[in-house]
């Protein structure tokens, strides 16, 4: 399916591919259980990574691991840099994970010091850094969540920010509707002065900031 990129009237753009599914846990495998998989955002994250060279990238939202397998794999590559995953694993009581598969997934990079799990609640971890170079977001993603933890955290990113989520699809997944949530599009366009962002349409999507200082 051929890429096709769009312009906004802002200072963003979309890429647009998109598949014709609204229940992202169709596309969830038995080993990673992410939706991310299935268009190969582990590609992104990896390609980000080897590019950007971070000595430190801070993960809020880890489940089994897929996404913080591909930067830790590019972080050995660059021979430096550490990833600090934070999630809630089992003590979360909807779609969870226990921690003990995170760790079997990602077993190579704890024994090398690349990864570190760290089982807490997303909100406050912000306390305990003063800058990062890559933030990743990937907490069931809506608009009022964003606005507990972008702005706690837009001063102390030197590169990055990667949100999960941001297309329409996205938006119209059947919990957001339920329960009436602030849709990532709407809260990226209020929030557009303070940083430059690109969307990658496949689903779930993915959203790349760059703050602006």
């Amino acid at each position: 399916m051929p890429k096709q990129e769009k312009k906004t009237e802002d200072n963003s753009s979309i890429i647009s591919e998109t598949p014709s599914s609204n229940d992202w846990r169709k596309k969830e495998s038995l080993k990673w259980k992410s939706s991310y998989e299935e268009y190969d955002y582990g590609s992104v994250f990896y390609g980000l990574t080897r590019v950007t060279k971070p000595l430190l990238v801070v993960e809020l939202g880890t489940k089994a691991g897929y996404s913080a397998f591909y930067v830790a794999k590019a972080l050995k590559e660059n021979g430096k840099g550490e990833i600090h995953c934070y999630d809630l694993w089992e003590r979360y009581q909807y779609n969870s994970t226990p921690i003990n598969e995170t760790e079997e997934n990602l077993k190579e990079f704890i024994q090398d010091g690349i990864v570190t799990l760290n089982q807490r609640d997303v909100l406050g971890v912000d306390e305990n850094y003063e800058s990062v170079d890559i933030l990743h977001v990937d907490v069931g993603n809506h608009g009022e969540i964003l606005d507990k933890i972008i702005p706690c955290w837009l001063p102390k990113v030197k590169s990055l920010i990667i949100l999960e989520g941001g297309s329409e699809e996205r938006d119209q997944v059947d919990w957001m509707k339920k329960y009436n949530k602030i849709p990532l599009r709407d809260w990226l366009s209020r929030n557009k002065h303070l940083f430059n962002y690109i969307t990658l349409k496949n689903f779930p999507s993915l959203t790349i900031l760059e703050p602006i200082k």
